[in-house]
């Protein structure tokens, strides 16, 4: 291939997971084209450092969607997670529709492990599958990731983590499945590596398993001191719709369907634990989360 063969055009490059798509396709060889709001903003900066090709934009420019993609081999869709229902099937739609009008060889659609076959009501859960559904009646190659429970989602504050405890939607012998995001990186590279393989494919990815009694353990060797584990109580759960379906999702829904870490090595050898996570990547938030670099200042 040459240089325009061998580019994707990823959309999120600025966040966390599109970031991390970028690097380590970078890694892989390929060419980036990347849509940006503010090609000023620091986070542009880092694009350009890395010698990705800026597209200015925003998601719902159509036609600067559909250009961005002309000449290039593939396509890495994501979209925020703020956005109305109706506004994310759209926009989910339209990339894919142009991607198949552009005749990308390979989309690849990152949607969310807490997919399932009935509606629930929350909208950022009820728009993926739409999305997904509409993407297998295109006429264009394309592979479906959904990451698992975000490593970074647990060192967010509101746990209770600065209190010397934790509680979260696991019952304490409970197992739940992590990726780290630099992980979904990997795993994107690879599928792109090999559409022969991927193509036609939904994935469900996943880096390490703890339940709550080692998130507990985990957690408590990070910080030095003890932290206890509690599940959150049935009434703070009842309360908010998305906190139960979250609960129940775990317990007996889509998140509760873990997948063969042995396979995910195969697909990316270097998947980490959250262990090893929580030493290196996710140090600085579990300090902050703690309370401790914030006494530190």
């Amino acid at each position: 291939m040459n240089d325009i063969q061998r580019t994707i055009f990823v959309l999120g490059a600025t966040g966390h997971q599109g970031g991390a798509v970028v690097r380590e396709l970078l890694k892989a060889g390929w060419c980036i084209r990347a849509l940006v709001r503010n090609p000023r903003s620091a986070a542009s900066a880092v694009l350009t450092e890395q010698g990705v090709d800026l597209i200015t934009g925003s998601f719902a420019d159509t036609e600067v969607v559909g250009q961005a993609m002309q000449g290039a081999y593939g396509v890495f869709s994501m979209l925020p997670g703020s956005l109305p229902q109706a506004e994310e099937v759209r926009l989910g739609k339209m990339i894919a529709c142009l991607a198949a009008a552009n005749r990308i060889e390979h989309l690849v659609y990152s949607s969310g492990a807490s997919v399932g076959d009935k509606p629930t009501g929350i909208a950022r859960f009820d728009a993926k599958p739409q999305i997904e559904a509409y993407i297998r009646q295109l006429s264009v190659n394309s592979t479906i990731i959904r990451p698992m429970i975000f490593m970074e989602m647990l060192v967010r504050p509101g746990y209770g983590l600065e209190e010397g405890q934790y509680r979260f939607f696991l019952r304490p012998n409970q197992a739940m499945q992590l990726i780290a995001v630099d992980d979904i990186g990997k795993f994107v590279a690879s599928v792109f590596a090999d559409k022969k393989r991927y193509a036609g494919k939904t994935l469900k990815i996943a880096s390490d398993t703890v339940t709550g009694r080692e998130l507990e353990t985990l957690f408590s060797e990070a910080a030095g001191h003890p932290i206890k584990y509690q599940r959150y109580t049935d009434e703070f759960l009842a309360a908010s719709p998305e906190l139960a379906h979250m609960a129940e999702s775990l317990e007996a829904g889509p998140l509760s369907d873990h997948v063969d870490l042995r396979l995910m090595r195969q697909i990316n050898p270097q998947i980490i634990s959250f262990r090893s996570w929580l030493a290196a990547e996710g140090y600085q938030a579990f300090e902050e989360a703690i309370g401790r670099r914030r006494w530190a200042r």
